[in-house]
């Protein structure tokens, strides 16, 4: 029997690193997985490794493609439990060279598409009385250098969390937020850097954290398998560090 059977999941961003992770997680422990993205390939390769997990191609910053996907859920289904908003886009720049379009794109998919996502599939949640976790960044509350626009977005999403964790809690609805540090996904690989060039990249982002690592995505999982299980009934509003200590500094 696993914690998680007869859910029902939405993880978006869910072909690759975190999303991937927790998916896997979730079926694993016996839910029923919609993952979305704009790679079917990737998306086919993960949903052919595991019975539970089906997808859905498209960009959720596309009000149609999120459409779809909720009544995927229903029609499949018949019921959502969780959602998890974990796609997310990172341009790394300074505002010197920042401009509006950029802005547009950080925020079209780590917030409105987010905020779209959740606010279509609120009456299944809600009638299930479900969970909902959405992805920050130790950035949200430590920003980064030439990071403005992601962890701007990454900010307003706590916001989002605590108050929406108010506000649905007279449905029994639990919303909470995990904020991971570096985590060894495809966000930190580097277009023109060679092998060695990579890893001594990573090697002097690893030194500023106190566990002198990255984080694996199965442990960004393992915490998101917790904040949707019973063992979590009561947490509600928290934004989970899973970042080696690095939001201690």
């Amino acid at each position: 029997m696993g914690k998680l059977d007869g859910k029902v999941a939405v993880v978006t961003g869910g072909s690759s690193g975190i999303g991937r992770a927790i998916a896997e997680r979730f079926a694993k422990e016996g839910a029923s997985v919609i993952i979305v993205g704009r790679r079917e390939e990737t998306l086919k390769e993960v949903s052919e490794s595991n019975n539970n997990i089906i997808y859905v191609v498209g960009d959720i910053t596309d009000s149609n493609v999120v459409q779809n996907v909720v009544d995927t859920a229903k029609e499949k289904f018949g019921r959502l439990d969780i959602l998890v908003n974990n796609a997310g886009w990172c341009p790394v720049m300074p505002i010197t060279k920042m401009t509006v379009e950029d802005y547009d794109k950080a925020f079209d998919l780590d917030v409105r598409a987010l905020v779209d996502m959740t606010i279509k599939s609120l009456p299944m949640i809600i009638e299930s009385r479900g969970n909902i976790i959405n992805l920050s960044s130790v950035g949200a509350a430590h920003p980064g250098v030439n990071l403005s626009m992601y962890t701007g977005a990454k900010a307003a999403i706590e916001n989002f969390t605590r108050v929406w964790a108010v506000e649905l809690a007279e449905f029994n609805v639990r919303v909470n937020a995990i904020a991971p540090g570096a985590v060894r996904t495809n966000i930190w690989n580097v277009p023109g850097l060679t092998k060695e060039e990579s890893k001594k990249h990573e090697d002097s982002i690893a030194s500023t954290i106190p566990f002198k690592r990255f984080a694996d995505p199965s442990e960004v999982a393992n915490v998101a398998m917790f904040l949707v299980s019973d063992e979590a009934s009561y947490v509600s509003g928290s934004i989970y560090a899973v970042d080696g200590g690095q939001g201690a500094l």
